[in-house]
């Protein structure tokens, strides 16, 4: 596995959004991770149970959170290849000394969704 720490404060929290007809639910939490000098925000999505756990997240928060990259692969219907790198978190850690909000996910929580697909098929004459 891939997996990082990644520290810095809250910047955004959407709302839980759902895609497609199997009800897949993903949480993005954007953190920022500058230095002050320059601005590095990273977004985070919390899927499955860690939805639960990372939604008490407040913007201005200092927060620890571990995660796993993964990487997909997805083409297009013009034929192009694209490569989506996504950063799934599992375990957060508020900085002012706050019990973790979650615990370890089982390993089904790593299943993602691919809303890029359209769901329509098109036949190649």
């Amino acid at each position: 596995m891939n997996e990082v720490n990644i520290r810095g404060e809250v910047k955004f929290v959407d709302e839980v959004r759902e895609y497609g007809k199997n009800g897949f639910r993903k949480h993005q939490v954007v953190i920022e991770t500058g230095d002050g000098r320059w601005d590095n925000p990273v977004p985070v999505e919390f899927t499955k149970e860690a939805i639960e756990k990372s939604q008490g997240l407040q913007v201005g928060d200092k927060v620890s959170i571990d995660a796993r990259v993964n990487g997909r692969e997805w083409t297009g219907k013009d034929g192009v290849t694209k490569w989506f790198t996504s950063i799934n978190g599992y375990k957060i850690q508020k900085e002012d000394g706050a019990s973790p909000v979650s615990d370890e996910p089982d390993s089904s929580s790593f299943d993602t969704y691919d809303e890029y697909d359209d769901g329509i098929e098109e036949d190649v004459f």
